[in-house]
């Protein structure tokens, strides 16, 4: 069985780009595949039956096999479910909507797979040089020290929730590399001329 990994989104916008953002994040039901594609893309290629999302389509268009909103945190914050990978094509499909209202804004995600095995982060921003480009980092070292202890064992809590403030600060510190990288002009550019130029 496929590992599935969190992703928690946040963009960065301006009032209406904020406001598509919601809205849009608003209508897509919470678990179910279909709903996430077809809240983001026309595109999509379903099954005959039309329920659900062709695994080839989701890889090209998404970069996972599958993805699906997990959770609403706030206005502008939500975190999304997918399978093995993050959805970095996803990301950059969604930074490009958002780019049309708000040519400004930035989009930060945190990532962190349900083994640990990686977390990571990823900022997709415009640069010194006026590039769109996408910039990301990883971490797959992270031990949890709970998986040789018993639910029920003398300072299983305790190691528990030290474990996961380390993964949220880790994620933070990898976050920041990101930011850091874009500022020395490293990462991918997300438009090719003809888009950028538009």
């Amino acid at each position: 069985m496929a590992n599935n990994l969190k992703s928690f989104v946040t963009v960065i916008a301006n009032e209406e780009a904020t406001k598509w953002l919601d809205e849009t994040v608003e209508k897509i039901e919470t678990g179910n595949i279909l709903s996430f594609a077809q809240g983001f893309y026309e595109n999509v290629d379903v099954s005959e039956d039309g329920t659900s999302v062709m695994n080839a389509w989701s890889l090209d268009n998404l970069g996972s096999k599958w993805t699906y909103l997990y959770d609403v945190q706030a206005d502008n914050q939500f975190s999304i479910e997918s399978a093995w990978y993050a959805p970095t094509d996803f990301f950059k499909h969604l930074y490009k909507m958002v780019h049309k209202i708000d040519p400004e804004a930035i989009l930060e995600v945190t990532y962190e797979d349900e083994s640990y095995d990686p977390i990571g982060a990823l900022v997709i921003k415009k640069n010194d040089e006026g590039e769109y480009v996408m910039y990301s980092e990883e971490d797959n070292d992270m031990e949890d020290p709970t998986d040789d202890m018993d639910w029920d064992d003398e300072g299983y809590d305790e190691a528990q929730m030290d474990f996961m403030d380390s993964i949220y600060n880790r994620t933070q510190e990898l976050l920041k590399e990101c930011y850091v990288m874009i500022e020395e002009n490293d990462g991918e550019r997300i438009f090719d001329e003809e888009v950028e130029q538009a």
